[in-house]
């Protein structure tokens, strides 16, 4: 059972609030219907008897505020007591209470039941839908390495991987974005030395119009299943030995490269403004759940900038 929050403002909290300029927050808030995510996360705490719980949307809001502002558990739990930009998203009253920090990593730990993160980003990308973005004109696949949280050998779950001249201890990073309107449609965390295209499959939906990626995808497999369905296969050839790029390859390559390079701009986002630059936490299924964090948290970003983008005259 969840604990139930005082909605009764007083008038004073009304008017503070009232008076608080629009932030971020307050304006992703209203895109989205919440009640969906209550539906799924609502099976973390059914016990009718014991210590209630905090409501499992108020606690997927808090990770929403730390992954936009960076903020550790123990900050967070202080932030939660005295920011009324925060307690204004969340819905608090200044009476109301808030979870400590070990509340909070808790509930972070939880998600990983029944892979209820992944029926939150179903939820969140059907939503998405329902406002006009369909996310099936193709797939940008794309993977980069993030550093471990701890040194060689100090996470068993993180691996070596050389990128050019840079070796990294760490893991991997694989999303799928459309093209169109760079909303991520996909998401695994792997070991930093697990191939991308061994984890392509993953991405794929099997409804996209077009694949595109680096050379690092190119299968000629891969691409003969393309054609056989009408699919369009927009991965960058790469060469092989005895077999060099022709001219015709590479102004094919430069073309798409054009529309392959969206998804970089997307990891750029995540490594400057969603905390998610370096690896936080130990652990694959831990990295994995940040890593939905960061991909749940840009893609309600990227809907507020989107329709604030069609309204502004």
């Amino acid at each position: 059972m969840y604990r139930k929050n005082n909605t009764q403002f007083t008038i004073g909290e009304e008017l503070i609030y009232q008076r608080l300029p629009e932030d971020t927050l307050s304006q992703v808030s209203r895109l989205i219907d919440w009640r969906g995510f209550e539906q799924i996360l609502s099976s973390l705490h059914p016990a009718k008897v014991g210590r209630r719980a905090y409501n499992p949307v108020l606690m997927l809001k808090i990770l929403i505020i730390q992954q936009i502002y960076g903020h550790s558990d123990p900050e967070m739990e202080l932030m939660l007591k005295g920011n009324l930009f925060y307690r204004r998203f969340l819905g608090l009253s200044a009476t109301d209470p808030v979870p400590d920090h070990s509340t909070i990593s808790r509930f972070r730990s939880d998600l990983k039941a029944s892979r209820l993160y992944r029926r939150c980003f179903s939820e969140l990308k059907r939503q998405v839908a329902e406002k006009g973005f369909e996310l099936r004109s193709g797939k940008v696949i794309d993977a980069r390495l993030v550093k471990a949280a701890r040194g060689p050998g100090k996470d068993k779950d993180a691996s070596f991987s050389k990128r050019g001249k840079r070796t990294i201890y760490g893991y991997k990073d694989h999303i799928a974005i459309d093209p169109r309107s760079e909303f991520v449609s996909e998401f695994a965390c792997t070991a930093a030395n697990v191939h991308d295209s061994q984890v392509m499959r993953d991405l794929l939906e099997g409804d996209e119009e077009a694949i595109f990626a680096d050379k690092a995808y190119d299968r000629d497999s891969l691409k003969r299943e393309c054609r056989r369905v009408g699919k369009f296969y927009g991965i960058l050839a790469r060469g092989r030995r005895g077999r060099p790029l022709s001219g015709r390859q590479r102004r094919r390559n430069r073309v798409l490269s054009r529309i392959r390079r969206k998804v970089e701009r997307v990891f750029g986002i995540f490594s400057l403004h969603l905390c998610r630059k370096e690896a936080r936490y130990v652990g694959l299924i831990a990295n994995e759940i940040h890593l939905f964090l960061t991909c749940f948290t840009y893609n309600l970003l990227n809907l507020h900038w989107r329709l604030r983008r069609v309204e502004s005259p």
